[in-house]
Parts: C-alpha cells; sequence; structure tokens
C-alpha cells in the first residue's frame, strides 16, 4: 500500500467519491449529481479538477478556474479543496494546493485565492502555513434562483 498520495484529473467514475467527500465539506450531494457536476466542470473552459489518491482510493479533490479580471489581474480560484478526515495529514491537501499553485504559474496567473468558512478554523490554519494570508473582510452574498 502507498503511503504517498499520488495526483490525477477527476473522472466520471469518481462520483461516488466525490459526493461522499463533498459531503464532508457540509454540501449535501448524491452520485449521480456528481457525475453531472464533474462532467460540468471538466467541459467548462478554464476549469480543472483533480484528485489525490492512496492506491486507487480518492482521499481528496480540488476543483479551481482561471480567473481574469479588470480589478485584480489573472488569478486562479480554488473552487473547493476537501482531503477526507480519516487521512488528513497525508500531505494530500499541500499536494493538492501544491498542483493548484504549479497550474496557476503555467497560466500566467498572479495569486491563486480561495474562500473558506468562518467555521473552518482547522482550514485556516492549513492555509496559513501554506503561506496564505487572509486577505478580505467583505462579506459574500448569493441570491437563490
Amino acid at each position: 500500500m502507498r503511503t504517498v498520495p499520488t495526483l490525477r484529473g477527476l473522472r466520471a467514475g469518481d462520483a461516488p467519491a466525490v459526493a461522499a467527500l463533498t459531503v464532508q465539506l457540509g454540501y449535501e450531494l448524491d452520485p449521480g449529481t456528481a457525475g453531472d457536476r464533474i462532467a460540468s466542470v471538466l467541459d467548462a473552459e478554464g476549469h480543472h479538477a483533480f484528485g489525490a489518491f492512496l492506491d486507487e482510493k480518492l482521499i481528496g479533490y480540488l476543483h479551481c478556474f482561471d480567473r481574469p479580471s479588470i480589478e485584480k489581474g489573472r488569478g486562479l480560484v480554488v473552487q473547493a479543496l476537501v482531503v477526507d478526515e480519516t487521512v488528513r495529514g497525508t500531505g494530500a491537501g499541500r499536494l493538492l494546493m501544491a498542483e493548484a499553485e504549479r497550474l496557476a504559474c503555467e497560466l500566467g496567473c498572479t495569486a491563486v485565492s480561495l474562500s473558506s468558512g468562518e467555521r473552518r478554523a482547522g482550514a485556516h490554519a492549513f492555509y496559513e502555513r501554506l503561506g496564505y494570508r487572509n486577505s478580505s473582510a467583505s462579506r459574500f452574498f448569493t441570491k437563490i434562483l
């Protein structure tokens, strides 16, 4: 059994594991919907989704997208990052974030950014250990359509 995670792009067949991991983020998601969303993300220009695996088991995933903007320049946004709570500390999260940063450099982005819920103190400490700093006191607004 491998003890060091490996990376590869997500595939439709990863949907059941993606659904289970997404529930750990606090979002209900069934495997069928997960498969549809993976396909949508992979078909969307500028979006990337990859997973961390121990042997053949998906233990974490990251979805990010390239975001050009007038006010900030080009950046890569991490939309979702989750590592199975039973294997945190194995380096999977660090590996996924390193891949996002590598991709950002390849794309010519000047920064990688993400948002993280207030209640996720452990995640905040993880991002800070990687060199990320809280750069906003803004609020995020959503209107359900």
